[in-house]
């Protein structure tokens, strides 16, 4: 899951990254913060709580929405 830069914004990640919570990109922690702070958040946070639990380990995730 290391990556050199951001897969949503392009900035260098400087060795720190995290999964997105809306898609399958490898993101800054800038971009996770925002992510944070969207409406829908709390929303793809409890889907994918579901899909885990259903055995659904490879879940892509509700989709990156508009605005991030």
């Amino acid at each position: 899951m290391l990556v050199d830069n951001c897969q949503r914004c392009n900035n260098s990640t400087k060795g720190i990254t995290i999964m997105s919570m809306f898609n399958e990109q490898v993101i800054c922690t800038i971009c996770k913060i925002k992510e944070r702070q969207h409406a829908e958040y709390d929303n793809a946070v409890a889907i994918e709580l579901i899909q885990v639990v259903q055995g659904n380990l490879n879940f892509k995730g509700i989709g990156l929405p508009q605005g991030l």
